[in-house]
């Protein structure tokens, strides 16, 4: 009865804060997520397939800015609903940058037969793919009835419209901690890293994993290999998982290395 009874469990009840899970084979996140690397972030929106559930008249994608707005005319939002006749036309969303601890989500929403507007519920959630170029995939199930990951299927890029004097500033920073580190001084090292990645510079927040790594502070290489595994890089996906598997997580850490290893 308990076996059948966690069968039955809603994915919504399964995830633990932005953490994915195993569903039939299958990796399913509760969001997708991106820092803001840049001010200004443009995001777009396609849509490849929209099939709402019986009982739902509306499907779309919810997003949240951290840090952050959305500029939806002239309005600066902390976040918006994209519903996929709008995605089928070509979102186009302008999002703007307002801490370094900038970022921005996105997860399926619904709209009921009663037109109420609902999300994280039910069987919600999200498996993400890569997708040709710099597009990444994602299949949403909404929160109604079993999970259904083609119930809508949008692909997501994101371009940022950083000047390139902040480009420079940030490989700047990274290359003197480069030059400290090579020097031995590791304190210094680390105090550039961290601006750096704080801009957005992924290998900055690789850097920075490794360093709490070789020092034993676990929870700090997670951090900041978790900030540069969000933004793509293999190395610290693979490393993420080494961290999460000496923490006692074993299945997170599974989907971290099949990531790292190009299995989604």
């Amino acid at each position: 009865m308990a076996d059948s009874g966690e069968a039955n469990r809603p994915l919504a009840d399964r995830f633990q804060g932005t953490e994915p899970v195993g569903w039939h084979g299958v990796t399913v996140h509760p969001m997708y997520s991106q820092r803001l690397a840049a001010e200004r972030t443009v995001v777009r929106l396609a849509l490849l397939a929209a099939a709402p559930p019986r009982g739902v008249r509306g499907l779309g994608i919810g997003l949240s800015v951290l840090d952050g707005y959305v500029l939806l005319r002239g309005r600066k939002l902390s976040g918006v609903d994209v519903w996929s006749d709008a995605v089928a036309e070509g979102a186009e969303l302008q999002l703007g940058r307002t801490g370094p601890a900038g970022a921005y989500t996105l997860t399926p929403v619904w709209m009921t037969a009663e037109g109420v507007v609902e999300s994280w519920t039910g069987n919600y959630g999200l498996v993400i793919e890569r997708g040709a170029d710099d597009a990444m995939v994602l299949r949403c199930s909404s929160g109604v009835g079993r999970p259904d990951f083609g119930e809508l299927v949008v692909t997501v890029t994101a371009t940022a419209e950083s000047s390139g004097e902040q480009d420079r500033y940030r490989s700047s920073l990274y290359d003197l901690g480069v030059g400290a580190h090579t020097r031995g001084e590791t304190d210094q090292a680390r105090h550039f890293w961290r601006q750096a990645a704080d801009l957005g510079h992924a290998g900055a927040a690789y850097d920075l994993g490794v360093l709490g790594y070789r020092a034993a502070e676990y929870a700090e290489a997670q951090r900041w290999w978790r900030l540069a595994a969000e933004q793509g890089d293999p190395r610290a996906m693979a490393g993420l998982a080494e961290v999460l598997e000496r923490q006692g997580d074993p299945d997170t850490a599974r989907r971290w290395r099949s990531q790292a290893r190009g299995g989604q």
